[in-house]
């Protein structure tokens, strides 16, 4: 083996060299992988991705709000945001050309803003939805600039079969609940709360009179004459 290793030499370098040649470039190209990936990361990290998309009122349930969105963990400046209507309805649309949307400006890291949209009524002619279309442009705090352009429909968050319409009949019997509920609160006349009980009264009565007799004490005991001096003269 040495023998064939003497007789190679130049081979066997040469094969050596070939291999360290791979294992350098395979590292290489795997830093410079890593590199790029830090670098994505990075800037991953810093940039807002602000969004747009409906959600139902969380109170008033026949009615849309328009959610603007920073999803991202960094801050977005420069915003400003615009939606219009696809559809010819509904009717009275405030959002459309709105300054509201124009001079949002800044967005913190996960903040959302919610605009009511419009009620259930005025969103469905017949069996059609009324569709949207939003747009969003702002910037990143180094200057990267982004936009957000989608449609947004109306079935697409609530569906038809979600939409509850309150009557006079509904407000009437929430009214009488609330109206039970009250009557059984201040039905109760009389609270028994006893926080002290024979004994601890009668401790507490006999403090207040040893307290009272000291004090009465100290204010009829006689204090010293002003009038006498330590000069004056012994009586003879």
């Amino acid at each position: 083996m040495i023998q064939f290793l003497n007789s190679n030499a130049g081979a066997v370098t040469a094969l050596a060299t070939i291999a360290l040649l791979i294992v350098t470039g395979w590292y290489a190209w795997t830093t410079r992988a890593l590199l790029r990936e830090a670098e994505k990361t990075r800037l991953m990290a810093g940039e807002p991705r602000v969004v747009a998309y409906l959600r139902v009122h969380e109170v008033h349930t026949n009615m849309v709000q328009l959610c603007v969105a920073n999803l991202s963990g960094a801050a977005a400046a420069g915003v400003t945001a615009s939606i219009e209507r696809i559809t010819e309805w509904p009717l009275r649309f405030d959002l459309e050309n709105s300054k509201l949307l124009r001079d949002l400006k800044f967005l913190r890291p996960d903040e959302v803003l919610r605009f009511d949209l419009g009620s259930g009524p005025d969103l469905f002619r017949g069996d059609e939805a009324a569709v949207f279309r939003a747009h969003i442009a702002f910037e990143s705090l180094d200057g990267r600039k982004f936009t957000f352009d989608d449609t947004l429909k109306i079935e697409s968050v609530t569906g038809h079969g979600n939409w509850r319409i309150y009557g006079i009949d509904d407000v009437a019997r929430m009214l009488k609940d609330i109206a039970d509920t009250l009557k059984s609160v201040t039905g109760i006349q009389r609270l028994k709360v006893d926080t002290f009980n024979g004994a601890d009264r009668q401790e507490e009565r006999r403090l207040r009179n040893e307290q009272r007799e000291r004090f009465k004490g100290a204010q009829q005991q006689p204090g010293p004459d002003p009038t006498s001096t330590s000069a004056d003269p012994p009586k003879a």
